[in-house]
């Protein structure tokens, strides 16, 4: 067996969430005008550490889709490219600097056991992130169609539980800032990355029941997209 090695996507997907970190604490203190805030610098030492983690176990599991992930392929959803740009625009910009906003101007913090409620849906986002991953070799960073890799469901795993856990990832992930900074300003950002994450998983659900095979089939069997009992 060859053994496969990480391509340039490969190592653009790998140190995606070390890059995302530093913009978004970046932007944080350049806002808030301070760098002595310890629940940030908690944070930040988390979640890099998490994303080491994710990586040493993608790289040792999935290899291939690490090098799938850190690219546009043809055939991407120019629609899906926008919602996932604008999602990430809050998500490492606009919800940091109104935290950072909301701590230089009114400087009041949510009390610190809240800093935890943030480390959890950090954690709860990792899972789901990452769990998919490990089941479902079609899980690129974009939405389309992998005819080149012949697309099929996946009905493994969280897949037997959720159509997109991927999303519900996304979803959770939106919270830690709110909570892990203790800003109260910043869940309005959230909101709006949240409505993002549903639209996503509306249009690719969507995309999938209208150009997969055996898609609609597998609605039938797991009925709920994105919240389990719920929608």
């Amino acid at each position: 067996m060859i053994k496969q090695k990480l391509t340039k996507g490969g190592i653009n997907a790998l140190t995606a969430p070390f890059r995302w970190i530093i913009v978004t604490g970046i932007v944080y203190f350049l806002s808030a005008g301070a760098l002595n805030i310890t629940r940030v610098w908690l944070y930040i030492a988390i979640y890099i550490f998490g994303s080491a983690l994710i990586g040493i176990l993608l790289m040792r599991k999935s290899i291939s889709l690490l090098n799938d992930r850190g690219e546009i392929k043809e055939g991407t959803k120019s629609t899906d490219k926008i919602i996932i740009t604008l999602y990430f625009v809050f998500a490492i910009i606009i919800t940091p600097l109104v935290a950072g906003f909301d701590c230089r101007y009114n400087n009041q913090f949510l009390p610190f056991y809240f800093f935890y409620i943030g480390v959890l849906f950090y954690l709860l986002s990792a899972v789901f992130s990452t769990w998919p991953m490990l089941y479902n070799p079609f899980f690129e960073g974009t939405v389309r169609i992998q005819k080149d890799k012949n697309h099929k469901v996946v009905k493994s795993g969280p897949y037997k539980i959720i159509r997109h856990p991927g999303y519900l990832g996304m979803f959770l992930g939106s919270f830690p800032i709110p909570f892990a900074f203790g800003s109260k300003l910043s869940f309005y950002p959230v909101g709006i990355m949240l409505v993002l994450v549903i639209i996503r998983t509306y249009y690719e659900d969507k995309i999938l029941r209208k150009e997969l095979s055996g898609y609609i089939e597998y609605c039938e069997e797991v009925k709920y997209r994105l919240l389990p009992f719920i929608w």
